[in-house]
């Protein structure tokens, strides 16, 4: 458990090898999930679409990654889906979510632990 009372993890829409190899390469110590169903995703109200994916503003956003050397590799999982950020207690509380509107948006971090350090601290002057 880090510093907010959380714990970090990661559900992709790919295999559960895909889950595997990037947990390796990426997050090693996390746990990461897969979930090709896209159930979750459904349950979270993710966004899913070609428009969110090949959109103008994300089309722009990867082009500003490549010239910094950022270079997309192959695709895992379902390259419509969208992803998110939330921050989620124990018992299923959402504390924070972010639900991407296109493949542009970036992770608000930041907001995400606050969120989840105010929860944590609640719960020790609880106790």
């Amino acid at each position: 458990m880090g510093r907010a009372g959380a714990d970090l993890v990661f559900v992709g829409s790919g295999s559960p090898a895909h889950a595997r190899q990037f947990q390796e390469r990426q997050a090693p110590g996390i746990a990461v999930f897969a979930d090709p169903s896209l159930r979750t995703y459904r349950s979270l109200g993710l966004k899913r679409g070609v428009a969110a994916t090949l959109g103008p503003r994300s089309v722009l956003a990867g082009a500003r990654s490549t010239l910094r050397g950022h270079v997309q590799t192959r695709v895992q999982g379902d390259p419509w889906q969208q992803g998110g950020l939330f921050a989620v207690a124990p018992g299923g509380e959402i504390l924070f979510a972010q639900r991407n509107a296109d493949a542009a948006d970036r992770p608000r971090l930041d907001e995400a632990l606050r969120a989840a350090s105010r929860w944590y601290a609640a719960k020790r002057r609880a106790s």
